[in-house]
């Protein structure tokens, strides 16, 4: 396995947990209404996000610093996995628009849930990098 691509699984379990974490954290704590009031809430949450991207931000760092870990092959599939992220942030964006809108239609989205769904995004877009790299390998495995 390619340190790349060995990155990118990891990045995956890790993103897998972190989610779980996060979804964890904030059902057990009260969900949207005890986030908008509890400030000490809101920091636990923002610990766990940003613990997060700093863990993602390790993991594919420390392999694009070293450019002998990164042969012609890791270039190119690094270089496509942005597709699959955008279209994975995309989707989540179109999701969130279309579900907050229906939801509060007339009566203006609370500023709670643009928190939210910022933090929801940053979330799926660096789960979604991992994912394209890993789909990458796979199609340059499958076709030779």
């Amino acid at each position: 396995m390619a340190p790349l691509q060995k990155r990118a699984f990891y990045g995956l379990i890790f993103g897998i947990a972190w989610v779980i974490a996060m979804v964890s954290v904030f059902i057990l704590k009260g969900g949207v209404s005890a986030f908008d009031e509890d400030q000490s809430f809101r920091l636990i949450m923002d610990g766990i996000w940003v613990g997060g991207l700093i863990v993602y931000l390790a993991l594919f760092y420390t392999i694009l610093r070293k450019p002998k870990l990164v042969d012609e092959r890791d270039k190119l599939i690094y270089d496509h996995s942005p597709r699959t992220q955008w279209l994975a942030v995309i989707f989540s964006l179109v999701a969130w628009v279309i579900g907050l809108s229906e939801e509060f239609r007339g009566q203006g989205v609370p500023t709670v849930y643009l928190y939210l769904m910022f933090f929801t995004i940053l979330s799926v877009s660096s789960i979604a990098g991992s994912i394209g790299i890993l789909v990458g390998y796979w199609r340059m495995n499958r076709n030779g």
